[in-house]
């Protein structure tokens, strides 16, 4: 199963770094005020030694990821923590306009995969998809970013469906891929995860 990197070690990891942090923070200043130094370059000393390991850890999982590019048809599972959306390009189609653009119309086909929800998730509980973003991106690094009201459908486990998503790019773009990725800020700082910095990132190849 390829995925976005997003699991729930990792969310549990950055959720209690940053109260951990915050908390250090605190102690500090109250050390530092109340004159209590000792307890204050203790306190310090956590904190750095805390941060320095997050971001170790950080930047290792992302200088060992590569970048890959999905064949048509093979799905890319996006993390919702307690299960996953499979998503895959289905087809496309190209129309010329006249101002030197192509009209690219991708195919997507979205599916709750029913294989990944957690123990304690009802069976029959609806899913609102987390923020997404979309775009074609091209052989230069050029994205061509595209409407994503179509991906936040609500969906039951086992329940799939395709949706068309309209770009439009200049006709001497070559080598398009597709971008699509959870688009949540706070991903761009969990181990692991797609969106992080240095990671590689998984797009998808188009038919043709």
């Amino acid at each position: 199963m390829i995925t976005d990197g997003l699991n729930p070690l990792t969310v549990l990891l950055f959720v209690g770094t940053v109260l951990a942090a915050a908390t250090l923070i605190v102690l500090y200043i109250v050390a530092r005020v109340t004159q209590r130094e000792p307890f204050a370059r203790i306190t310090l000393r956590v904190l750095l030694g805390g941060v320095g390991l997050y971001l170790l850890l950080f930047l290792g999982a992302s200088v060992f990821s590569h970048s890959r590019v999905l064949a048509v048809g093979a799905e890319k599972h996006i993390c919702e923590i307690d299960c996953h959306l499979a998503y895959a390009v289905a087809a496309t189609k190209s129309e010329s306009l006249a101002n030197g653009m192509v009209r690219h119309t991708v195919t997507v086909k979205v599916r709750f995969d029913e294989e990944t929800i957690s123990s304690h998730r009802p069976r029959d509980a609806t899913l609102t998809p987390n923020s997404r973003y979309v775009a074609l991106v091209d052989d230069a690094g050029n994205r061509y970013p595209g409407s994503t009201d179509g991906l936040r459908r609500k969906l039951i486990p086992g329940e799939s469906y395709t949706t068309d998503i309209v770009f439009e790019v200049p006709a001497s773009a070559n080598g398009l891929r597709l971008i699509l990725r959870n688009n949540d800020p706070e991903t761009a700082f969990i181990i692991g995860h797609e969106n992080s910095l240095f990671h590689g990132r998984t797009t998808f190849r188009l038919p043709g």
